[in-house]
């Protein structure tokens, strides 16, 4: 039988080496990068919109799951050189060594002209910028390194030099998703901000729907009810989503009324999405928080119908 033939379990143990190693490299970098803007913000911006929870939270994900399988297969790969040389030959072993060793030399390579390009157009090379380049530098050539070591090395010799290789891997590795997990807080926290933050979109909606019936109808409506029995105004959610009671709506005067929840977070604290926040008018702290809105200036005269 001819060793250096690639059977069906060689094929799918590299293939899931490829898509884990590359899975596992993007999400560490996107990581990195997120928790840099995080920790970095934008002295100049009101919002840190460079950070983005549910990227990191993806992420994150990816990382924890797909990072264990490739290093599970990688064991695998490599044991089953050491018992049989021969598959060291084995041509999806060898492209995938020179994919990767193309990619990540690649990766240096725009890494490197994005840094000579922003310094030879006299941009401002801020710390947030270094660092990233850094981060994209660094992680690209530990695995070009490590990639063409394992290309050049004898697989018949104990590798112990490997094995050191892969436990500080395995350490940073999880160093990243610790840091990772604390910034993204507890999931209890994380549930918080996301019913705060259907709060704020179902009083978006109720304020678009008071306004269209204000406009039709040239009176504000007495109470939410009216709106969710209409078809024209109707609406997905009048109520809380956790306590299932209506928000509070109160009329203030012939073109004013207020909107009121309570809301479990700040919404400064809330990053899940700060696109919700992006002025002043819907920001609240944590408990009861009321909205005055108005509808122009004036009510509009009825039309006088009928002779």
């Amino acid at each position: 039988m001819d060793k250096t033939k690639t059977t069906a379990g060689d094929f799918f143990i590299y293939l899931g080496i490829i898509v884990g190693l590359y899975v596992s490299t993007f999400s560490l970098i996107n990581i990195l990068i997120d928790l840099i803007n995080k920790w970095l913000p934008d002295p100049s911006a009101i919002y840190n919109y460079d950070y983005s929870l549910e990227s990191m939270r993806m992420a994150l994900a990816a990382l924890i799951i797909f990072f264990p399988a490739f290093i599970f297969l990688s064991k695998t790969s490599t044991k089953a050189v050491a018992i049989t040389p021969e598959k060291k030959d084995l041509w999806i072993r060898r492209w995938f060594f020179f994919l990767t060793l193309f990619l990540t030399g690649l990766a240096m390579a725009v890494d490197l002209v994005t840094l000579v390009y922003k310094f030879i157009g006299g941009e401002d090379l801020t710390l947030k910028f270094f660092l990233k380049v850094i981060v994209v530098f660094v992680i690209s050539f530990a695995v070009f390194r490590f990639y063409l070591y394992e290309l050049h090395r004898d697989v018949t010799l104990p590798t112990p030099r490997r094995k050191y290789i892969m436990y500080i891997t395995c350490i940073s590795v999880l160093v990243v998703i610790i840091l990772g997990l604390v910034s993204l807080g507890s999931p209890a926290n994380q549930r918080n901000a996301r019913f705060d933050q259907q709060r704020v979109s179902d009083l978006q909606d109720i304020q678009y729907a008071v306004t269209d019936y204000y406009l039709e109808n040239y009176n504000l409506p007495t109470n939410l009810t009216i709106l969710s029995q209409s078809i024209t105004y109707s609406i997905s959610r009048l109520k809380d989503p956790v306590t299932d009671k209506y928000y509070e709506y109160n009329i203030l005067s012939q073109n004013t009324y207020e909107l009121c929840a309570v809301f479990v977070l700040d919404s400064s604290k809330n990053e899940l999405s700060t696109y919700l926040y992006d002025s002043e008018s819907w920001k609240h702290g944590s408990g009861r928080n009321c909205f005055e809105r108005s509808i122009g200036e004036k009510l509009p005269v009825k039309p006088i119908t009928g002779a």
